[in-house]
């Protein structure tokens, strides 16, 4: 893999579920269309100590959070529930004093492409949005020039076996790569499912450079 040239292609198949108190999905997962652009970054605690009148050590925490942006074109009321916890009832939406997020797990598909186009996943375990605003803007007399409602959420750590974990990424490019268990660990339903997947995942050898 080291010797050939990737590119990573597109953001779409954006998906959420919501997660109960324990951290398993309840209810259905959503499927949102119309994004258009997916940030993720990775926040890590760094700190230099000096000694002997210079810099002597750089200490690191780990990473601490994850924080997803995400630009779409339209935030439909079921999503909104979902999210930010607004309710909706006879075709109005209601923004109140009880409207908290929701925490959540999420997931979205690119492409890991070289002379060959591999679907990478990006799964975020656990995290909350903030209220997106809401930016609304006159029509011109040219070609419409919508503008898309930003969303920006920080995901914390889940625990994983042993293992505390913000984000998993699937490649599909190795051979070993299953969908089924990636989806049981990303959006897990219940104990004994996240169990029998971790399972899968943790017992096979040690983990490698995917092959593509």
């Amino acid at each position: 893999m080291a010797d050939k040239k990737f590119v990573k292609i597109g953001a779409k198949n954006l998906r959420f579920a919501q997660l109960d108190d324990e951290g398993f999905i309840k209810g259905d997962i959503l499927q949102l269309s119309g994004t258009t652009e997916i940030d993720v970054s990775v926040t890590s605690d760094n700190a230099t100590i000096n000694a002997d009148d210079g810099p002597y050590m750089t200490l690191s925490s780990g990473i601490s959070k994850i924080t997803a942006k995400v630009s779409n074109y339209f935030l439909t009321p079921e999503a909104k529930t979902m999210l930010l916890g607004t309710k909706y009832a006879k075709g109005m939406e209601f923004y109140g004093d009880d409207s908290l997020p929701n925490h959540v797990a999420m997931m979205f598909e690119t492409q890991l492409q070289s002379n060959e186009a591999h679907p990478l996943y990006v799964g975020l375990l656990n995290g909350t949005f903030k209220f997106p605003d809401n930016k609304n803007k006159t029509k011109g007399s040219g070609a419409p020039d919508p503008s898309p409602e930003e969303l920006e959420g920080e995901f914390v750590m889940q625990e994983r076996g042993n293992n505390k974990i913000a984000e998993i990424d699937g490649f599909t490019s190795d051979p070993d790569f299953d969908m089924a268990t990636y989806e049981s660990v990303v959006f897990p339903k219940d104990q004994a499912s996240l169990d029998a997947a971790l399972k899968k995942v943790f017992d096979a050898t040690t983990p490698t450079a995917p092959t593509v």
